[in-house]
């Protein structure tokens, strides 16, 4: 008898960060993730369109909102740029409703695990365990990562311990198996953690949970993963790669404690808020619209700016340490002439360019009546801008900021997004670096892709590969699958791929709500110097920074 659909059942938001097509179907025909294949091959499953540009802060702020950053103000790990500083981002800081609110309000319990974003833990009517950004503690076990408090207590003595995150060095983990066998141990711990709050805390009907790993792993052998790649055959490849999908493995065992939770009859809504790529170069944006005469340094920036001392730079940061380097690069910064520049790169997660605009920089020179022409001089001059190794543009497009995001926020991003080889080439916001492009081809490192994963699976779910929809569609078709009613939201309930007579019996409600912020009500005290430090440095790790 055919399962009939039902918005009683349990929904289950499973979010695998920055899983891709690319890496899941060779792991798929090489016989890995057997659970996570069968979930996506009973149900829906298609590509995911991620935020521009599609990174993890803006891409699951995105998610668990329904809104474009335009709305909820998250455009990359740190607010502001180099002139306006204003700290990490935190989810105090998101300036829209999310999931948990809308679930809560009426009456839905919620239970989140491990999504990124979520500190402080937003104090949801069911529990919250912070994801990314969550300070770690000095190395101890994490200090109010958890709600309601005491539950951190109870999951390190069911785990024997607890960590947000592993620690990377992107500049070695690529040469062995090390990071992976990292990621494994975390993941164990999570693992144990998540099995106890399913044993004792399973009872809410929503549940979003997110494994990072993949993201963390792609990021350093991406090109040992993906058969597309050159990397692929080489001889070191191969037990690198072996070993990364024994750890997929262990992965599609926790999707099958997920799975267990929701039961035959729950619904499954699976997502990666980003896709995956080779990271093939890198564009020092500064350093090009030094060139162009749109930046401008001063003092010993000058002489430091010179082609010889960036090409002994480059030399010099092989040798001495990593924190004295990134002194030296913070200090160089401070060599730009403000009144001499005319745009500037955005911190690197933003992927952007800011226009130097009198009235909103501090050192701004640009009057509004000339913020168009300089944004389309920056549109001229990369559109322009060849690859020195085969002579063709570097850019595919450049999106000004209101066309990718619409909300009263809009004004704070970046003026400019280009995107430069689908997104292989990388954007830095290096001043001092010897060339405008960097070449990056010979390590396996991987970089974000516009294109992640979606998935829809649950009673009478007609199986249909191929798909599109976008992240912001998300949570509106979570809510409503839960039996939500929606407020106003950028996102759309994906009807077109659920049943018809459940569709045909239980329209969408969309209603006028008035909603807390995403945390409001969590523990706001800032973070202290040495928290912000060390998540700092761990970004920094990851090449985010």
């Amino acid at each position: 008898m055919a399962q009939k659909a039902s918005l009683l059942s349990k929904v289950l938001l499973l979010g695998l960060d920055g899983m891709t097509d690319r890496v899941l179907d060779p792991a798929f025909e090489a016989g890995h993730l057997p659970r996570l294949k069968a979930l996506l091959d009973r149900g829906v499953r298609g590509k995911l369109t991620s935020t521009v540009p599609p990174y993890t802060p803006p891409g699951w702020t995105s998610i668990f909102t329904g809104v474009n950053p335009g709305k909820h103000g998250i455009f990359g790990f740190t607010l502001g740029n180099i002139q306006r500083e204003q700290g990490l981002v935190r989810l105090d800081r998101v300036r829209a409703p999310a999931l948990w609110n809308i679930a809560n309000a009426q009456d839905k319990r919620v239970g989140l695990f491990n999504v990124p974003m979520t500190f402080p833990p937003p104090p949801v009517d069911g529990f919250a365990v912070a994801g990314m950004l969550t300070p770690e503690g000095g190395g101890e076990t994490p200090r109010g990562f958890t709600h309601p408090p005491e539950l951190a207590e109870r999951l390190v003595a069911a785990a024997g311990a607890y960590e947000i995150d592993i620690d990377v060095d992107y500049d070695q983990d690529w040469k062995s198996t090390a990071i992976i066998e990292r990621l494994s141990r975390n993941l164990a711990l999570k693992r144990a953690a998540l099995r106890y709050l399913l044993e004792t805390n399973g009872d809410v009907p929503i549940l979003f949970a997110v494994l990072e790993a993949p993201d963390r792993l792609m990021h350093v052998h991406y090109k040992y993963i993906d058969p597309d790649c050159p990397h692929f055959d080489r001889p070191e490849a191969g037990p690198i790669r072996e070993r990364a999908w024994a750890f997929f493995d262990e992965m599609d065992e926790v999707i099958g404690d997920l799975l267990a939770w929701a039961g035959d009859d729950g619904w499954i809504v699976t997502m990666s808020d980003h896709g995956f790529g080779p990271k093939e170069k890198v564009v020092n944006v500064n350093v090009a619209l030094r060139e162009w005469g749109l930046l401008s340094v001063a003092g010993a920036g000058t002489a430091l700016g010179s082609a010889g001392a960036r090409r002994l730079a480059r030399r010099v940061k092989k040798v001495i340490p990593k924190a004295a380097y990134r002194k030296a690069k913070t200090a160089s910064r401070q060599t730009i002439d403000w009144s001499k520049t005319k745009a500037f790169a955005s911190p690197n997660p933003q992927q952007g360019i800011y226009v130097n605009l009198r009235g909103r920089e501090p050192h701004g020179i640009v009057a509004d009546s000339d913020y168009e022409s300089v944004r389309d001089e920056i549109i001229e001059r990369f559109s322009t801008l060849r690859d020195p190794d085969d002579g063709a543009p570097v850019l595919d497009r450049m999106h000004k900021r209101e066309e990718v995001l619409d909300g009263p926020l809009t004004p704070e991003a970046p003026d400019l997004f280009p995107v430069c080889r689908d997104y292989s080439y990388e954007l830095s916001d290096g001043l001092f670096s010897p060339s405008v492009i960097t070449d990056y081809r010979d390590l396996p490192r991987g970089f974000h892709h516009s294109d992640g994963i979606f998935g829809i699976a649950g009673p009478a779910v007609s199986a249909a590969a191929g798909q599109r929809a976008h992240l912001y569609d998300i949570t509106p078709t979570a809510l409503y699958l839960a039996g939500c009613a929606l407020p106003e939201m950028d996102g759309t309930v994906l009807l077109e791929f659920l049943p018809e007579d459940l569709v045909a019996a239980s329209p969408v409600r969309v209603e006028r709500m008035d909603l807390p912020l995403a945390g409001e009500g969590a523990e706001a005290r800032p973070y202290s110097p040495e928290e912000e430090a060390q998540i700092e440095e761990s970004l920094r790790n990851l090449g985010y920074l």
